[in-house]
Order: C-alpha cells, then structure tokens, then sequence
C-alpha cells in the first residue's frame, strides 16, 4: 500500500493560453504572480485492485516555485515527502523507512505542480479533452501529453471566481483519487529548511 500511495502521490501538481475559455484562463493567468503556496486539503483514493474501497486521507502541501514542496499528510498516513527542486524524499515513519531520488520534472512530478511551475508551458503539457460548464463551477478535462506519465487524466473544478476547489487524478492503472481543497493561501513565508532533504541511508539513487 505504501509503494502505490508513494507512485500516486509522486507522478502527483502561464502567458496564459488562449483557449477562450474565460474561467480556466483567468485561473492559469493568476498562478503567474503565485511564488508559494500553502493547499489544505482532503483525498479519497479507489485502487482498481480493492474493489468498491475508498481510502480516506487529509493533508498538507507547501509549494514553493519552481519544484520545491512538502507534502505531508495528516490523517490515513504519515508518509511525507520533500522535494529541494532536485531531488525528491520520500519518508514512511511507521516503517523507518526512505528513498531519495532524482526528480524528473515531467514524468514524476505531480500533474498539478507542472501547472503551478510552468503556467506558459500548459499547452505543450496537457491537452484540454473536454470543459463543461454549469452555473458555479466549470470542469475542466486535462490529458498529459508528455511521456512516461502514469496519468490517464487530470480533471480541475474552477469556482466561478476563477478558483480551484478540487482536481481529480485518473491512473493508467484506473486508480482514481480525488483532491478537494480546504483551504489555499498564496505567497506565503516558508522557513529555508521546509524543503531541505535528510541524508537517507535506507535506500538511495542518484
């Protein structure tokens, strides 16, 4: 279980382009002036091998442009992960274990931090499948058009003030977790040492 919580959450996050769509244009426009963020948020996971099961998460992520973040969870988990830009931990405390890796900006790094790092590069990293509107939210269907991604779709619920509540992951795997957001401050202080790695011996590549 930890393994399959570790990949999704992994490979796991604009001149804005115009697709004339007032909505997602608008939210891809203002993530342009976003250095860091503080996202709130609550999950539910249904693995494609455990039937009609839905795991129940909470947690924590701080992002800080470009690449780095923390993502911790607060409830179903203790798993955290810290990304310093260049490489990527991953910690399972009730295991005493670790894994460093180099992250490798497009087949690991979480759909939705792609977004946040590089908003003038949305049009060459998704494909916008479909968007339906209705008369408080649009949604907004995404489909990574990089390789090597173990996303099948991404989909984003924007607010009718241009925010986003919520994004849905679909795995090739047909794993699907959605993410609702609870709270999303911007540009928010972060101490140096929120993203700095531990040496971890465990189990390590470069």
């Amino acid at each position: 279980m930890k393994k399959i919580l570790s990949l999704l959450v992994l490979t796991f996050f604009f001149v804005a382009p115009a697709y004339g769509d007032e909505k997602l244009d608008s939210f891809l426009e203002k993530l342009k002036s976003i250095k860091t963020l503080k996202i709130v948020f609550s999950q539910e996971t249904k693995l494609p091998v455990a039937g009609d099961t839905v795991d129940l998460y909470g947690g924590v992520i701080y992002y800080e442009k470009p690449s780095k973040f923390r993502w911790e969870y607060t409830k179903g988990s203790d798993i955290y992960l810290v990304s310093n830009g260049k490489y990527l931990e991953t910690v399972f405390p009730s295991d005493n274990q670790c894994q460093i890796t180099e992250l490798d900006t497009k087949s690991e790094l979480f759909p939705l931090f792609q977004i946040f790092n590089n908003p003038e590069n949305f049009k060459k990293l998704f494909e916008i499948v479909k968007i339906e509107k209705s008369r408080n939210f649009e949604t907004v269907e995404l489909k990574p058009t990089y390789e090597n991604s173990i996303f099948e779709k991404i989909i984003l619920l924007i607010d009718k003030n241009c925010n986003l509540k919520a994004f849905k992951t679909v795995q090739i795997d047909k794993t699907f977790a959605t993410y609702v957001i609870k709270s999303w401050k911007e540009n928010v202080k972060f101490s140096e040492n929120l993203f700095k790695i531990t040496p971890c011996s465990l189990s390590s590549s470069k």
